[in-house]
């Protein structure tokens, strides 16, 4: 007589039991494999940034070492011999500006209350639109500041998507600040004309298609922070910022600034927006250019 063998559900499910546990366990094996796989990446990404981070901050100081000597060059006199001149020393060309030019630029910065503990005063210039004569009255600034003052005047371009220094004082446009800042040349110093001596330009260099990142480096680097510490006056000539996406980046480097306007092409309000972008706080004043006078020359100065 055959034996019968009684498979009952409680005998099932301690085998169910062993399989799942298996299971389980070959799962979890499986997930610290591939944390072990993601620990040893992420330490090899880390090691990478941090080998990247050290190589921006050695060049960084580079830079920054560069950028003291050269702007001690620029502002150490140099010994030549009678009658000739340094060939090292890059001149910009001589600007004929009109005396009544000059004399309203000086007006203009007069007007701004700058701070009287201020080693360096540091003015922007900016515009609207293009075409209102900011460059124009940047330079006239700059000029007057130089020769009131007697102290060093540096005239930075800030205009990188459409530099125009090189247009107006006949110099070359790659090599300029851009440049630098991307770590592919020595900072660049112009000299002023001969009757403007302590006048120095830094050009903004070849058009760049993405203005706004040298700003961030300006800030980043504080550079304009390094020149404070060795010019007596600053003026920057910033882009027309009522239409760019980094207007307040840019006016940030200036402690006081002026907005140039063009008689009857300006319109009040694109000034007005221009005022609230970047804060009227910040705004010293509005010089007006290209205006068209109805009285005598000669009662011009009186008025």
């Amino acid at each position: 007589m055959k034996a019968r063998i009684t498979v009952t559900k409680e005998t099932i499910q301690p085998a169910h039991q062993a399989d799942h546990l298996a299971e389980e366990s070959e799962r979890l094996a499986k997930a610290a494999e591939q944390l072990a796989k993601a620990t040893e990446q992420l330490a090899k990404e880390t090691e990478h940034v941090t080998k990247e981070n050290e190589q921006a901050t050695k060049e960084s100081e580079q830079l920054t070492t560069e950028f003291f000597q050269t702007i001690n060059e620029a502002l150490a006199p140099r010994r030549t011999l009678p009658g000739f001149a340094d060939p090292r020393v890059e001149r910009i060309n001589n600007i004929e500006l009109p005396p009544w030019f000059v004399d309203r630029c000086r007006r203009a910065y007069l007007s701004v209350s700058f701070d009287a503990d201020a080693e360096c005063r540091v003015l922007g210039v900016t515009s609207a639109s293009p075409g209102e004569g900011k460059t124009s009255v940047a330079i006239g600034i700059a000029t007057a500041m130089a020769v009131d003052t007697k102290k060093p005047t540096l005239l930075l371009e800030c205009d990188f998507a459409d530099p125009s220094f090189y247009r107006f004082f006949g110099i070359n446009i790659a090599g300029g600040l851009s440049e630098w800042l991307d770590g592919g040349s020595r900072l660049r110093i112009v000299r002023g004309a001969a009757f403007v001596p302590n006048v120095f330009v830094i050009p903004s260099g070849a058009a760049q298609s993405e203005p706004a990142r040298y700003f961030y480096e300006l800030i980043d680097r504080n550079v304009l922070e390094g020149l404070r510490g060795l010019f007596g006056n600053l003026v920057i000539d910033l882009p027309p910022t009522l239409n760019i996406s980094y207007a307040s980046l840019a006016c940030a480097l200036a402690d006081r600034l002026l907005i140039v306007a063009r008689s009857r092409v300006t319109r009040t309000h694109d000034l007005e927006r221009l005022v609230s972008i970047v804060g009227k706080d910040r705004v010293s004043g509005i010089v007006l250019n290209g205006t068209d006078y109805r009285t005598p020359r000669w009662l011009r100065p009186l008025l």
